[in-house]
């Protein structure tokens, strides 16, 4: 069987390998110089290349989530991993590393084992078209037409890239909106003085007075808004509802003492009656995030100064772009695909992130990718490829 995977990324590449270990003539299209670009800047260079805590919840509503969380287990995503030769370690919270904490060492194992399997590397090009012929497909790469029995299409996404064009290769009714996600976010009057600052909080998402998300971990300020891994994954339910083409008057709201209740904070401020209103916060805040509380209470009791350390709230403006986004949101929809092969109606196969399917911070999106094209193969497909190396 000859197979044309178009895009080098986690997904491509996972087919790619099981293909070629499989027997199959494979030919990898990719427009970058090298393969795995996305995957060699993961996780600061260390490459959070999964989670062992993985579930449906972290994702968007899918049922090609479900279909390949029931299909490829954390252990079998390990399998495929180590026949690779990348073995992996897990932090306290689930999150996946290879050994040598290296994205770019991740991304040498997984091209040794296309070189070692014969695949066929086309670099610095780009697929423009795509079309059935005969009992087989052709894909057109620059002035070339490449015949194959199966065409691939995991060209990945927008974010940190330039935007694929999927219009060639996917029937229209089965694209989506495609948004910014796991994106820091722009927000209104923010105050100078906090950008920099780094607090651990427990950070809400409300739209006209709603709840939508609740988040904990550090908070980052910076002069146009709020980063941190918990904005990031709160940022991923406003990139979804734009993808359903909802809008929202959004506010994030902080509590940046989740150590103390508010009464316990007020009591506290309380017994430093007399203090200077720069002070009452010594010992429990940073003096700038102290002085910005300050600042936005005004002159007020010690249960105004709680309260809005406990509800220090940033109307959201927007999502920043695509360069600043982990993954986007939207793409091509589940729906219109056969949900056993992931092919469309004009028969390629579709993985990965092009698909509607964006998940949280912390390996998710890598094993997302990769898992969606495991779960293509058969079992015995997939077996027999693990066991070579």
């Amino acid at each position: 069987m000859k197979v044309v995977v178009i895009g080098g990324g986690m997904a491509g590449l996972t087919y790619a390998v099981v293909s070629c270990k499989n027997g199959y003539d494979v030919t990898v299209v990719e427009r970058n110089a090298r393969v795995g670009k996305k995957i060699a800047v993961t996780g600061n260079g260390k490459c959070n290349i999964g989670n062992a805590n993985v579930d449906k919840s972290c994702y968007n509503s899918s049922e090609i989530v479900q279909r390949v969380l029931a299909e490829i287990s954390v252990e079998e995503y390990r399998e495929f991993l180590r026949s690779c030769g990348i073995f992996t370690y897990q932090d306290g919270e689930g999150r996946m590393y290879p050994l040598s904490d290296s994205a770019s060492n991740v991304v040498d194992c997984l091209r040794f084992q296309l070189e070692k399997y014969g695949a066929t590397l086309i670099l610095n090009a780009q697929a423009t078209a795509f079309a059935k012929e005969g009992n087989g497909y052709v894909v057109t790469v620059g002035e070339r037409k490449i015949f194959c029995d199966k065409a691939v299409l995991a060209c990945g996404s927008p974010s940190q890239a330039t935007a694929p064009d999927l219009i060639p290769f996917v029937p229209s009714n089965a694209l989506t909106p495609v948004v910014p996600s796991l994106v820091p976010v722009k927000v209104r009057n923010m105050d100078g003085v906090l950008n920099g600052l780094r607090v651990k909080a427990n950070v809400s998402l409300y739209n006209d007075g709603f709840l939508l998300g609740q988040q904990s971990g550090e908070v980052l300020f910076r002069d146009y808004g709020l980063s941190g891994i918990c904005i990031l994954d709160l940022s991923a339910i406003i990139a979804r509802r734009a993808v359903a083409r909802k809008e929202g008057n959004y506010i994030f709201a902080l509590d940046v003492v989740p150590q103390l209740s508010e009464w316990e904070l007020a009591e506290t401020l309380y017994g430093r009656r007399g203090w200077q209103k720069d002070k009452l916060f010594y010992g429990i805040l940073h003096n700038k995030l102290a002085e910005h509380i300050v600042k936005r209470t005004g002159n007020a009791s010690p249960a105004d100064y709680a309260h809005t350390a406990k509800f220090l709230t940033f109307p959201f403006e927007k999502l920043l772009d695509w360069s600043m986004s982990q993954v986007t949101a939207g793409g091509v929809s589940a729906r219109y695909m056969d949900q056993r092969t992931f092919e469309l109606s004009n028969g390629i196969v579709a993985l990965g992130e092009v698909l509607n399917v964006d998940g949280l911070c912390g390996g998710n999106n890598l094993y997302f990718a990769s898992a969606s094209a495991l779960c293509t193969f058969t079992k015995e497909q997939r077996k027999r490829a693990y066991s070579l190396s």
